[in-house]
């Protein structure tokens, strides 16, 4: 019974000792409570542990389409993305920016990027940027365009994932050519060649153009040649060739020789002496031409025969029509002779004259 007296009492004496010490410790613990809170409301640590740690609702638009709205306990927008299992890739864009503190009510919008291709100046890049056009396209992988420059397809096509765009560098140039100009080949009749002739009346020179051209080249290949303006610097010279048109002429045979006629005509025929036994006595002995009667030179009606047209005569031989008699009219012709006894032993008779060619 003592045993169970001293266990009471050993137990009294604990529950006094604890709460004689609950007593002295109770008052230290709420001061230091107290002197942490003040500590934190000083320091801002608290609004700062609140902001961290307090749910916020935010809203999630990708590409322009409300993706969802939730619940999350972030400090920045990149830590609310994270929480909501949302990866970017290379080319994305976000607003408000991934470092921007996160508000209750905060809206996030993300455009993805897409992955393109450019050809240009020989190379072959591959860039990610953000949706938009082929003109956002370029000017995010910092390509320069010229004033001539074209792209297929064109900047304002919308930028589609895997998209190939070709730039096209166009550069020009003004050149001047020079190139010759044929003479061309003029052929002209020519009555006093017998048919089947030629001569050479004209040599051809050619002659010279110059032509002021555009040319417009693509990636250095040329693509297209205007021409803006051709002047003549040298003019050329045609070539004249003489083609015969006579026909071919008939040819006497004669023990002297062969002569080539054009007409026969039937006459008759007297002699002269040139002295005055013919003519009287104020003959000089030349023809009404110039030249010394005689031989050869014999008198026509130049209404039959011309002047200075050259004949034969059988019997008599070539001659020249060379003088003209108040007797001789129509087709008389009289045929000089040098001597006085020629003359009258020829007499007067009908001959064959031929008009022979020139």
């Amino acid at each position: 019974m003592s045993l169970n007296r001293t266990v009471r009492e050993r137990a009294v004496a604990t529950s006094e000792v604890r709460s004689s010490h609950r007593q002295a410790v109770g008052p230290g613990r709420a001061q230091l409570w107290l002197a942490i809170a003040a500590l934190l409301a000083v320091t801002g640590l608290g609004s700062y542990l609140y902001t961290a740690y307090t749910p916020k609702q935010v809203t999630i638009v990708i590409d322009g389409e409300e993706a969802l709205v939730l619940d999350v306990v972030a400090r920045t927008v990149g830590q609310a993305l994270q929480r909501a299992g949302i990866s970017l890739r290379e080319g994305d864009e976000v607003w408000p920016a991934l470092y921007q503190a996160l508000v209750d009510g905060t809206r996030i919008e993300i455009a993805r990027g897409v992955r393109v291709t450019l050809r240009v100046d020989g190379q072959e890049l591959e860039v990610a940027v953000p949706q938009g056009t082929v003109r956002d396209a370029l000017v995010k992988a910092g390509i320069r365009m010229g004033p001539l420059d074209r792209v297929v397809p064109v900047r304002e096509t919308r930028l589609e994932e895997g998209m190939e765009i070709r730039v096209i560098r166009v550069t020009q140039e003004e050149v001047v050519e020079t190139e010759t100009i044929p003479y061309r080949t003029l052929r002209w009749a020519e009555p006093h060649l017998a048919k089947g002739e030629e001569r050479i009346v004209r040599e051809g020179r050619e002659g010279l153009l110059e032509t002021r051209v555009l040319l417009t080249y693509e990636d250095g290949q040329l693509v297209h040649r205007q021409i803006l303006s051709t002047e003549v610097k040298v003019e050329p010279v045609n070539r004249i060739i003489g083609v015969g048109t006579r026909e071919s002429l008939p040819v006497l045979q004669t023990a002297t020789g062969s002569y080539r006629y054009v007409d026969v005509l039937d006459m008759e025929a007297t002699a002269y002496y040139p002295g005055p036994e013919s003519t009287g006595e104020w003959a000089d002995g030349y023809t009404f031409t110039g030249l010394r009667a005689g031989k050869g030179v014999v008198a026509v009606d130049p209404s039959i025969i011309p002047l200075g047209t050259r004949l034969y005569v059988p019997g008599y031989g070539e001659a020249i029509a060379g003088d003209i008699g108040g007797a001789i009219k129509g087709y008389r012709i009289d045929l000089g002779f040098d001597t006085y006894e020629e003359a009258i032993r020829y007499g007067r008779r009908k001959v064959k004259v031929y008009i022979l060619a020139p």
